[in-house]
């Protein structure tokens, strides 16, 4: 690995060490913010009589659920293998974030369910100021949660943070969505807060849509990114000793990797030495990929080495 690429990686290291990044840290900071958030647009809808507020604070409390969720998976998630699991517990961070997902999908489904029937009924509420300055208020403390959340995501490669970060944005979409409704009302048109809330709906069942179907098919051993995959092969080739990589498989477990090689070596090298490459292989990539919690490599002949040729003179 090169120097700026190994720059690159202490950085990011220095980084995940960082008290207010680390999941679980970030998980609870977000859990007090939802709880306070939830509190202040139920009890402001209700009684500044804004349907899409109220909807909107429902949303939150879905975040709070979800959050205990990813805290309980996070937590399970760093347990050391064991005999029932051998591969350790990492699978249960993705269980998490599709717990996210579920709880995405049912708000979204009850909040747009309440909206119809009121829409169809006829059944308008007239907001009053509080309830578009709160909703304004929540769309700027929601989207600085999502950006801190996705951050911490990245740096650990976390799909429960992640799934938790687009989770806070879709609550400052939908806070966006209460406040441009609540607004028309107040000037006069009584049914946009009502249509707000059935729009904040729509986004949620979206939103919860893509993180379900996404992590489903992480547990389904689904391949990462091609382009993650392409720079794991090529930190293999340069290993000394390895003469071409046959084959790698990689699947995601939590916020980790586990990666199968299939490596090619002059078929003239003894085990001993086969074996000091495959460490050497595991080593690099785990040096390159901090993410890597594992690595299988299958060490097969390959081509003879060529002799150097003799020069004789005719």
């Amino acid at each position: 690995m090169n120097t700026d690429s190994r720059a690159q990686v202490d950085t990011e290291t220095a980084a995940s060490d960082s008290y207010w990044l680390r999941p679980l840290v970030c998980t609870a900071v977000g859990l007090v913010g939802n709880l306070l958030l939830t509190l202040g647009k139920i009890i402001v809808g209700y009684l500044a009589h804004s349907t899409a507020l109220v909807a909107d604070g429902f949303h939150s409390l879905a975040d709070v659920a979800s959050d205990f969720g990813i805290i309980l998976a996070l937590k399970t998630s760093e347990r050391p293998p064991d005999e029932n699991h051998p591969y350790g517990h990492h699978g249960f961070e993705t269980l998490g974030a599709i717990g996210v997902a579920v709880f995405m999908l049912f708000t979204g489904f009850w909040i747009g369910k309440e909206a119809i029937v009121r829409l169809l009924g006829g059944e308008f509420t007239q907001p009053t100021l509080p309830a578009l300055l709160v909703s304004l208020g929540a769309v700027l403390i929601k989207e600085g949660m999502a950006r801190y959340t996705i951050i911490a995501g990245r740096l650990h490669n976390s799909p429960a943070l992640l799934a938790n970060g687009a989770m806070h944005r879709s609550d400052a979409i939908s806070s966006l969505a209460a406040a441009v409704g609540i607004l028309g009302a107040l000037l006069g048109v009584p049914s946009l807060d009502t249509i707000a809330a059935l729009i904040i709906a729509l986004f949620i069942l979206r939103m919860g849509w893509q993180l379900s179907t996404t992590n489903i098919m992480a547990l389904m051993d689904t391949s990462p990114n091609r382009s993650l995959v392409e720079a794991m092969e090529a930190t293999a080739e340069q290993v000394d000793g390895v003469q071409a990589i046959r084959k790698i498989k990689v699947r995601q477990r939590g916020s980790y990797y586990l990666a199968d090689l299939w490596v090619a070596i002059p078929p003239d090298h003894t085990i001993v030495s086969a074996h000091t490459i495959a460490d050497a292989i595991e080593a690099e990539l785990q040096n390159a990929f901090p993410h890597i919690v594992q690595v299988l490599v299958h060490v097969e002949p390959g081509a003879e080495t060529p002799a150097a040729d003799d020069h004789t003179n005719d």
